[in-house]
């Protein structure tokens, strides 16, 4: 009987230790990833690239780097602007720009953004919806704000039907400025 119980136990134990794994999410795998370069740290649902790139916003030429991750079509990313020259005088128009640029990648019209408190600055943060290209329904959320003559973007967008719900708790909280 003291064998049946110990199996019994042993398997019970498995099938709560699989059932346990089997309720947590594979498509995820949040890793907290520092970027020294810029001055924070993130924590990505995936190993994330980074590139840099000019864009023409407002006029102007802009280095952009994004270091993004995507799973199953999410995308989150980290974008950072240094404010030189030109681009520290027209931060408040880049920023309205990078929004809108936001926005035209999913159809939504013109973003509203709505200033809050975030890591103890101001920052300015929209949540739109909106359709991608196939015509599926797609939503962006954003915040936007500006440290040490840096203009940050932190980003998760992509098709609604994606969405763990846990995911932009995780996203926005995993998110620090190094050195603050």
């Amino acid at each position: 009987m003291n064998s049946f119980l110990s199996k019994s136990r042993r398997i019970f134990i498995g099938l709560l230790a699989l059932w346990t794994l089997a309720g947590c999410s594979p498509q995820y795998n949040w890793r907290t990833v520092p970027n020294a370069d810029v001055g924070y740290m993130a924590t990505f649902p995936d190993k994330p690239a980074q590139v840099t790139r000019t864009l023409d916003l407002i006029g102007l030429q802009v280095p952009l780097t994004m270091q993004a991750a995507q799973v199953e079509g999410l995308y989150f990313a980290v974008g950072t602007v240094p404010l030189q020259g030109e681009l520290q005088i027209q931060s408040t128009a880049l920023r309205d720009a990078l929004a809108q640029s936001v926005a035209n990648n999913i159809a939504a019209g013109k973003p509203e953004l709505n200033q809050i408190q975030w890591l103890g600055k101001a920052a300015y943060e929209m949540s739109i919806t909106g359709k991608l290209p196939d015509g599926h329904a797609a939503f962006a959320q954003a915040r936007f704000f500006e440290h040490r003559g840096t203009l940050y973007e932190v980003l998760m967008m992509g098709g609604s039907e994606q969405l763990d719900p846990n995911a932009p708790t995780t996203w926005f909280g995993g998110f620090s400025l190094l050195g603050q």
